[in-house]
């Protein structure tokens, strides 16, 4: 449905009868009695709106064919001319230069104002209509009134006459180049008699004694056509500035592009010439030809006729409406949704959710279900509308945009106490909590793009920083030097080298000739560390672990860190890896090296403060 600013800018014209238009049959034209064709300069003619309308007229009454790149020259004795061409030929009949080129051109250099279809079209004849396809035109024709139009269309086909809604019309356009228009009075066209008023033709009223109908024509009392009064014809003609002047005063846009229509959408064509179903299958009837880029309203796909697209099959047909009001079936194949995924946002305090143009929407969940619609197209028991910042931090949203039946991507969105969003897991895996307690510490951070790589192995690097920012020590300091020995492999300017400077002076990491940071971190190291913390920083000694249960594979711990394994096992902070083996080669993962550094803080750290 267009919005209602529309409507109302436009009940004039709807009510007085868009689609009501008649054949106009009786009408005066400047451009008078259109000469038999012949190459060579003429003398210039004034040019009307209504010869531009006659010129359609007479092209499809004589028959003239179609001619790529044509311009009304003649051909096994008829004219013949393409598209373009044909509205050429007027102005090359009259004398006149200037409407050379193909439909954009005409369009973009000699058109003054122009307007949607769907929003309407003002009673003017001779209006160029167009198709609109991605940075121009394809096709354009003449407006002959009465919801008509004639084309000169394609090989094979020639000249066509017929309603606007059967060519597909979806842009008209006010010519100038000189072009005439009738402003007020009675006029003649195509031999019969139309009155204007105010720069548009009348309908369905009676006017000087005659009754004239919803075509546009003038009639007797018995229904015959009006003869035509050569007394009353008008001999007032405006320029096409002036009826611009007039449109625009009247509340037409001034432009024909689709995407300046208000309309609530959420896919659009992404095809040329795409054809508009009755029904999900390809021997329904055409209800319409979308171009690329039209907008639609699309609904739950449905399952149909399966169509052979880009190589691959696609069995789905999404029922949809334009912004013309027309509805029907496009194959999946030609639909692009425009159903943005919602963004997630927190302050540690609330939460927020946005999509683009869409959130008024957005629709989630905090059960770690999707949100969406049951089988009869109802909101699934769990899904909440979003209206405002939520209240609650600690547990993962899943959120999405649904309209009009159908739900765009959903994102998930794991909201740590402190704001941080992650969309890498959800907040019921095992390690959530102590992840959310790391990161609220500043211990461990994100890797990026709203990732944490809960899964990805934690280097001897990373580890160093794990434990120097438990610390809560100033690093600023921290330096390798003469104080500090370094290591071959690692620079002052590393992102780590203060946290590693910081563990080499407090004796949780050796000096040596290589650190080797981006090395994988082993289990048994990384407990080694933890023990060098829990001695040389803590200053604790006297854990003992001659009654702690060994694990299963204690032979294949290194003698240098076995102690170490034990005393992290005494202390709750290891306990292994089910069977009770401990893995000691194994290396950690970014999840348990969270759980192992809050369980360090807590039962190691704390405790000795």
């Amino acid at each position: 449905m267009l919005h209602s600013h529309y409507r109302s800018k436009h009940m004039r014209v709807t009510k007085k009868g868009i689609g009501l238009l008649g054949l106009m049959m009786a009408a005066l034209l400047v451009c008078v009695s259109l000469p038999t064709w012949s190459p060579g300069a003429r003398a210039a003619t004034t040019p009307t709106s209504f010869g531009l309308a006659m010129q359609g007229i007479t092209a499809y009454n004589e028959g003239w064919i179609y001619v790529y790149g044509g311009k009304g020259g003649m051909v096994g004795g008829v004219r013949g001319t393409d598209c373009a061409g044909l509205l050429y030929s007027y102005y090359s009949d009259c004398g006149v230069s200037g409407c050379a080129g193909g439909a954009t051109s005409q369009v973009r250099q000699n058109t003054v104002f122009s307007g949607p279809v769907s929003l309407g079209l003002p009673r003017i004849h001779g209006l160029a209509l167009t198709n609109s396809e991605p940075g121009g035109y394809s096709h354009i024709g003449i407006y002959i009134g009465n919801n008509e139009s004639c084309d000169n269309s394609m090989e094979g086909v020639n000249m066509v006459r017929a309603s606007v809604q059967e060519r597909h019309w979806d842009g008209w356009h006010v010519f100038d180049i000189g072009t005439m228009y009738p402003k007020d009075g009675w006029y003649e066209f195509d031999g019969r008699m139309v009155h204007y008023t105010n720069y548009e033709y009348d309908i369905d009223t009676e006017i000087d004694g005659y009754f004239i109908g919803s075509d546009g024509f003038a009639y007797l009392e018995d229904g015959t056509p009006a003869p035509i009064d050569n007394e009353l014809l008008s001999n007032v003609w405006v320029s096409a500035t002036e009826v611009a002047g007039y449109l625009e005063s009247q509340g037409w846009t001034g432009s024909d592009d689709p995407n300046d229509i208000p309309f609530d959408y959420n896919a659009t064509v992404s095809a040329s010439n795409v054809n508009l179903r009755s029904e999900p299958n390809t021997s329904s009837s055409v209800v319409g030809l979308l171009s690329n880029g039209t907008k639609l309203q699309a609904g739950s796909p449905v399952e149909g006729e399966p169509v052979t697209a880009h190589g691959n099959s696609y069995h789905m047909w999404y029922p949809v409406t334009t912004v013309t009001g027309l509805e029907g079936y496009v194959s999946e194949a030609y639909v692009e949704l425009h159903l943005s995924a919602p963004e997630v946002t927190s302050d540690g305090e609330t939460v927020t959710m946005t999509a683009a143009g869409s959130s008024d929407d957005i629709y989630y969940t905090v059960d770690y279900t999707d949100p969406g619609l049951d089988e009869n197209g109802d909101l699934t028991i769990s899904t909440t509308p979003y209206v405002s910042p939520v209240a609650q931090v600690s547990c993962t949203y899943k959120a999405a945009v649904i309209k009009n039946g159908l739900m765009g991507p959903v994102t998930t969105a794991t909201v740590m106490s402190n704001g941080m969003i992650f969309t890498d897991f959800t907040y019921k895996a095992w390690f959530a909590d102590k992840v959310d307690r790391a990161v609220e510490m500043g211990v461990l951070n994100g890797i990026g793009n709203g990732k944490f790589d809960p899964y990805g192995s934690i280097t001897r690097a990373q580890f160093v920083i794990v434990l120097a920012n438990l610390s809560g020590e100033d690093l600023s300091s921290y330096s390798f030097g003469e104080d500090i020995p370094g290591f071959s492999d690692v620079s002052n300017s590393a992102y780590y080298a203060k946290h590693l400077a910081w563990a080499v002076a407090n004796g949780v990491v050796s000096s040596g000739d290589k650190f080797n940071p981006n090395q994988e971190l082993p289990r048994e190291q990384m407990c080694s560390m933890m023990d060098r913390y829990l001695t040389n920083v803590l200053g604790v000694t006297d854990i003992d672990v001659s009654q702690v249960d060994k694990f299963s594979d204690d032979n294949k711990i290194s003698g240098y860190a076995k102690e170490a394994v034990y005393r992290m096992r005494a202390l709750g902070i290891v306990s292994g890896n089910g069977n009770n083996s401990f893995d000691p080669k194994g290396t950690s993962e970014r999840c348990a090296a969270s759980v192992v550094a809050v369980l360090f803080h807590d039962n190691a750290i704390v405790p000795n403060t």
